[in-house]
């Protein structure tokens, strides 16, 4: 090869300190390529002799640390400036030459002055490895390091991260525990009044043999929903015992095919009502140890699901077949809606229901299949689920048929008698052939609703839509008397009643099979045959942003499950009254169509002259940096500047289009033209408001809002001029700040309610201890001879009493620790800390402390969220009572006082006998994490006060002259012109 033509001139080719030559013999050019290797490496490279003098070192490592070759050469190499770090680095590489010169490779992670011409440390990967010559005497070593500082600043960073991530692991494990305990502790109170409930109304069924049977099927109803919620409660406590470990499989030696055919057995009477195939298919014995109550669960849970999603006509098949000698199969086929594939692990999971079309008209908990996985599961088994041949869902479960050496198996007998086990169906005993499924026909909707043709043709007619066969009856019994009510079981069925015979009035359910009752409604609303009828939503969705919504788009009122049957028919009532009265208007108005075009016409020439007195203005608010809008009495938009169709994404043709509400969120529509009527109406010149407006693209855009009216000199018509400042940004900066502080509020409320658990549940255990009695007392009159029936209705009077007190008092726990969004309102303020009295009374009497409140009559409503007012009188009222303690003599009391602070705003005062506030804490006591508690968290006064503040008040502390400490706070009060 002849040499390159940079190394045939004279001079030869200069490649840092090394020249290559073309005359260099082979040797040298060695020597020198490798030399040029050696300084172009980018990490560490350098050789030493047997004694660590430094005999060669590359370019890179010499940079990295500032250096000269001339300056190292023949010196010891921990001498160098690389390990001038500490004197402990330089003892440590003196060390490592040591130990390589002796024959060992040394390799270890060094932190060296290797950057910035040294003036920067950096962490390398450093060994020395000792060269041999052929007598395998050490001769030099070779030193070589790589640089890993943003490896070890990424492992570092993981390790970080993990911490984090084990810490929220801990901090999620912790919670899931708290809720697992409550579970468990709630579960367990709940089954000593439930067992009170069914042993009375058993009695009671028993002894009303041959007497009413409307009073009988009441108390059968009773039964079937005390059952169902019992059910409900074992499966939270059961799903509490497996997380704590307290639910090991009770292992013992039974026949498995008998165990089967005695769950399935059962069954059989139910399978001709519903008009099903059910098959059970088992050899005739198969020994095998395994729970007996948890393997009855497992094939209970299994077989109800089938029964439950498997329609009239349909098949169900049980098989249990042995797998081997060690293991068998159970098979639980059914010819349902079948279980959709993205479902099929989700299933299992607590809390998941199916779709709604699969669901039919049976609900739950959601728990039954997750409970079934975690019994298969402890017996050392697996369980899933697939499509049935022929359409359908197949569950397969297999289990071992003896347990590992681990278990303890009791040497007994074969098991092959079992007991009867409690039912875990009782919903399906409501289940009736005939309202399984309503028809869409009248005629047959009529059917289900006898009572409605006996009515005399001039009742109104009431659709009733309603899943639950029971919750059907009921209604339909209420409202029969006065109406003629059709009922149906799905919302399909009862858009096709409609369409065919508008009713007088819509009375549905929410969450229903198939076409759910928020769809029903749309659908209803946009079929012009049914857009004058009202709609009345009955649900057990206690959701405030679902109930406004609803009211505020569609339905003319929404009434919460329990419910009393007189306010039904109250609502009913008026709502009939009132569409009956629209009907008989529209007919006396049909007459004056020629008026009404008229009228159609005059509104067309307004708007022509609105739309010339536009160029009035448009030139002087043209280049306007905010948006401006002129719009007419009819919120039509007549003209806006480019800053306001800039700001909503439209050009100038199209924001001309719209009216205020096109460009209004759905929600906000009714406060906005409330807003505007005022206006109009002169109640107000002009308003202001921060408020969304509705972009092109769909998403809100938050503006500083000013309104006016402009009275029109040539036309004599209102004119309104918007002017909107786009405040997006500040107003998510805004939320974010709220979002935490609600979330933080959240949690505080949950730890108050925590403190206060044991007197909760005194609270609750108290009406239902007075079912217990009354129920009794019902027993003793009814075995009187000859019965006393007044006396003992009066008992089911105060049962139905007592257990709404009970309900009312869960309801308001949860209505306290719900998390929602803020919603301000006019608060009766003296009613907001009654309720807050009520809630802790039972722990003030267990701590004997007394509670004094003082509000005077007549009090203006204060604008504030109710809930987080409560907050802040409950966390001033808590610490009022811990400061005072448990124990000690002296004045034991906590006293709110309300009244004027004055003209705007009205002041709430908590005071108590405690040993008041430390003096030198002054503001302190208000900032986050003091705290004087030894297990507080320090937030509570941090949160009342953001709480306050945010409403527009102030919170404050006072000195008590002598003991004790009051705490005060304002709100202002709600004007007229407030506007959600």
């Amino acid at each position: 090869m002849s040499p390159s033509p940079s190394l045939a001139v004279d001079g030869g080719c200069q490649i840092g300190d090394v020249t290559l030559r073309a005359t260099d013999p082979p040797q040298t050019r060695r020597e020198k390529l490798a030399r040029i290797v050696l300084d172009a490496m980018y990490q560490f490279v350098g050789l030493l002799d047997a004694q660590g003098t430094t005999l060669e070192i590359n370019r890179a490592a010499l940079e990295g640390a500032g250096l000269r070759f001339e300056d190292i050469r023949g010196r010891p190499f921990w001498e160098a400036r690389w390990f001038q770090v500490s004197r402990e680095s330089v003892a440590l590489q003196r060390d490592i030459v040591r130990r390589a010169a002796a024959g060992e490779f040394v390799r270890c992670d060094l932190e060296v002055y290797g950057q910035a011409a040294g003036d920067e440390t950096i962490v390398v990967d450093y060994s020395l490895m000792p060269v041999r010559d052929d007598q395998g005497e050490v001769v030099f070593l070779l030193a070589e390091g790589r640089n890993i500082s943003a490896k070890k600043r990424a492992e570092a960073e993981v390790v970080r991260k993990n911490a984090e991530l084990q810490d929220l692991l801990d901090q999620v494990r912790r919670l899931d525990q708290l809720k697992s305990d409550l579970f468990a502790k709630l579960s367990h109170e709940f089954r000593t009044p439930l067992t009170l409930i069914l042993g009375p109304v058993e009695d009671l069924l028993e002894q009303s043999a041959g007497q009413d049977p409307a009073q009988r099927e009441r108390l059968q109803l009773i039964r079937r929903s005390a059952e169902t919620l019992l059910g409900h409660v074992n499966d939270l406590l059961d799903l509490a015992r497996v997380d704590a470990g307290h639910m090991a499989p009770s292992y013992a030696r039974v026949d498995l095919a008998a165990l089967v055919r005695h769950v399935a057995q059962p069954f059989q009477w139910l399978a001709p009502k519903r008009a099903l195939s059910y098959t059970v298919s088992t050899p005739p014995s198969l020994p095998a140890a395994v729970d007996p109550r948890q393997f009855e669960r497992m094939l209970q849970n299994l077989l109800s699901n089938a029964f439950k999603f498997t329609p009239a006509g349909g098949r169900i098949r049980c098989v249990l077949e042995p797998l081997g000698g060690t293991r068998c199969l159970l098979k639980v086929q059914d010819s349902g809606p079948g279980v959709p594939a993205s479902q099929r692990q989700a299933i299992f999971d607590r809390f998941h229901q199916g779709s709604a079309a699969a669901a039919g008209e049976q609900s739950g908990s959601g728990l039954g299949l997750a409970i079934v996985k975690e019994l298969v599961q402890l017996h050392g088994g697996v369980i899933g689920v697939s499509d049935a041949p022929g359409g359908g869902a197949l569950f397969q479960l297999e289990l071992p048929l003896q347990p590992g050496e681990e278990h303890y198996l009791p040497d007994r007998p074969l098991q092959t008698a079992f007991t009867p086990a409690p039912r875990a169906w009782p919903e399906l005993d409501a289940v009736q052939p005939a309202e399984a499924v309503c028809a869409a026909v009248p005629g047959e909707a009529e059917a289900l609703a006898p009572e409605g043709a006996a009515l005399p043709p001039g009742r109104a007619t009431v659709l009733l839509v309603e899943d639950h066969p029971e919750m059907r009856r009921f209604v339909r019994e209420a409202l029969g008397h006065d109406h003629r009510v059709l009922a149906v079981g799905d919302g399909q069925t009862a858009l096709q009643q409609a369409l065919a015979a508008p009713p007088d009035l819509i009375v549905t359910d929410l969450m229903m099979p198939g076409l759910s009752g928020d769809r029903l409604i749309q659908a209803i609303r946009e079929a012009p045959a049914l857009a004058e009828v009202p709609v009345l939503v009955l649900s057990a969705r206690d959701d405030h942003a679902l109930r406004t919504r609803l009211l505020a788009q569609a339905a003319q009122d929404y009434l919460t499950k329990p419910f009393s049957a007189h306010e039904l028919r109250a609502r009913v009532r008026n709502l009939v009254s009132m569409k009956l009265a629209r009907d008989a208007m529209r007919q006396a108005l049909a007459s004056q169509s020629d008026d009404l075009s008229h009228l159609a016409h005059q509104l067309i020439v307004s708007r022509r002259a609105l739309q010339e007195s536009e160029q009035r203005w448009w030139a002087i608010y043209e280049h306007s940096p905010v948006g401006i809008a002129l719009l007419d009495g009819a919120e039509r938009i007549l003209g806006a500047n480019p800053a306001f169709s800039r700001m909503l994404g439209h050009t100038d043709a199209q924001i001309r289009a719209c009216r205020l509400t096109d460009i209004t969120p759905p929600g906000e529509q009714s406060a906005s033209r409330d807003r505007v009527a005022r206006v109009l109406a002169g109640e107000v010149r002009e308003y202001h408001v921060q408020r969304r407006f509705l972009h092109r693209d769909g998403h809100g855009v938050w503006a500083s809002t000013s309104v006016a009216q402009v009275p029109d000199a040539a036309a004599g018509a209102p004119l309104l001029v918007v002017v909107a400042e786009d405040i997006t940004e500040q107003k998510a900066a805004e939320e974010a700040l709220t979002g935490a502080r609600e979330a933080l509020a959240q949690v505080t409320r949950a730890s108050a309610l925590g403190e206060m658990a044991a007197s909760l549940a005194h609270e609750i255990n108290q009406p239902l201890a007075a079912v217990a009695t009354n129920a009794q007392a019902g027993l003793r009159w009814l075995d009187a001879q000859p019965p006393n029936e007044p006396q003992a209705r009066a008992a089911l009077e105060r049962i139905v009493r007592d257990a709404r007190r009970a309900a009312d008092i869960i309801g308001r726990t949860r209505a306290f620790l719900q998390r929602g969004a803020s919603r301000r309102q006019p608060v009766d303020l003296a009613a907001a800390v009654a309720e807050v009295i009520e809630l802790v009374q039972a722990e003030a009497q267990s701590r004997r402390v007394t509670l004094q409140v003082a509000a005077p009559d007549g009090l203006p409503a204060v604008l504030a969220d109710p809930v987080q007012v409560q907050q802040v009188v409950l966390n001033l009222v808590m610490n009022g009572m811990e400061a005072i303690g448990r124990d000690g003599a002296g004045p034991r009391w906590v006293r709110v006082t309300l009244g004027r602070q004055d003209a705007a705003s009205l002041r709430v005062q908590v005071e108590d006998a405690g040993p008041g506030l430390d003096p030198q804490a002054g503001e302190e006591i208000f900032q986050a994490f003091h705290t004087s508690k030894p297990q507080g968290l320090g937030m509570g006064l941090a949160i009342s006060r953001g709480i306050v503040e945010s409403h527009g008040g102030r919170l404050w502390a006072e000195q008590r002259p002598g003991a004790g400490a009051t705490f005060c706070f304002t709100l202002p009060v709600a004007g007229e012109g407030a506007a959600p």
